[in-house]
């Protein structure tokens, strides 16, 4: 049983979710697996989850009732697969994992890819913005440090070469700094036109 759940967490790793542990025994002996599965389909978890579900309560011998399960699970997918809420999904970061019928699939994960585009992009821009104030914050900070340097020891050769390293340092921030802003502007680009697409989409 412990090869199972090895084998599972390693699944579970690979479509990203964070936590090999789905379900602790007491949840496995107090389980409404009707609403369990409920809330399954209705956050678009694949069928795995179950598996795993059901090897952890195997393990606290607790036998997963597959059918109310199955019963949920299709009755939340019913309320996630509505091609409206595909955008919405996309935005909020959350992957897709294909879950949704066949006939709807395709239109269901193209327009999620593009909230997921847009909802990408401005991590990206946001991770840069915070970068940029980061390198400048510690610039800031060195300089005062500098500064409270001088003050107590005056501008001896010691203050002079921890100057011109600053000076260095100050010059490398300010060429990264200036990549950032290039790349924000490449990224805002993007951001404008996944944008455009999406709104055609509401």
């Amino acid at each position: 049983m412990k090869t199972i759940r090895l084998i599972l967490c390693v699944s579970f790793l690979s479509i990203g979710l964070a936590s090999c542990t789905v379900m602790s025994p007491q949840e496995c002996k107090l389980a409404n697996w009707r609403e369990i599965g409920l809330t399954d389909g209705m956050t678009g978890k694949p069928m795995n989850i179950f598996e795993a579900r059901r090897a952890e309560c195997a393990e606290a011998n607790v036998k997963a009732d597959t059918n109310n399960y199955l019963v949920g699970r299709e009755q939340g997918l019913r309320t996630y697969c509505q091609i409206p809420n595909a955008l919405e999904i996309g935005l909020r970061g959350e992957k897709y994992q294909g879950v949704c019928p066949a006939a709807i699939d395709t239109e269901f994960r193209r327009r999620h890819d593009i909230g997921y585009d847009v909802y990408r992009l401005r991590v990206e821009i946001a991770k840069l913005e915070s970068r940029h104030v980061a390198l400048e914050d510690g610039l800031r900070k060195k300089k005062i440090d500098l500064d409270k340097h001088a003050n107590e020891h005056g501008r001896n050769d010691d203050f002079k070469s921890q100057y011109r390293a600053f000076q260095d340092e100050e010059r490398r921030v300010h060429q990264v700094q200036r990549d950032i802003e290039r790349n924000k502007h490449l990224l805002g680009d993007q951001l404008l036109q996944a944008e455009r697409v999406m709104s055609q989409l509401r």
